[in-house]
């Protein structure tokens, strides 16, 4: 979904430097270099924080979540029935 060259590219659109998305996120700089880099996954508490301070509207992000959530509750009533 979303990579750390999205969340560097975010991150630039917005003007927003590493360090000042540190102190926004109450981590260290390297921290922020991590996940966009790869290095690391952010979690989602500071995703969330980090497109709010970017200025993206996640719903297109918890519409895919959602839409995932119903794949796999077709996928698992499937197996369901197929046991029975």
């Amino acid at each position: 979904m979303i990579n750390g060259d999205d969340l560097r590219a975010m991150r630039l659109k917005a003007g927003i430097s590493q360090e000042t998305m540190s102190k926004k996120l109450e981590c260290d700089r390297k921290t922020i270099s991590n996940y966009e880099l790869g290095v690391s996954d952010i979690r989602s508490k500071e995703l969330f924080k980090w497109l709010l301070y970017c200025k993206i509207d996640a719903d297109s992000l918890l519409n895919q979540i959602r839409g995932l959530n119903c794949d796999v509750s077709s996928s698992s009533k499937s197996k369901l029935q197929d046991d029975e």
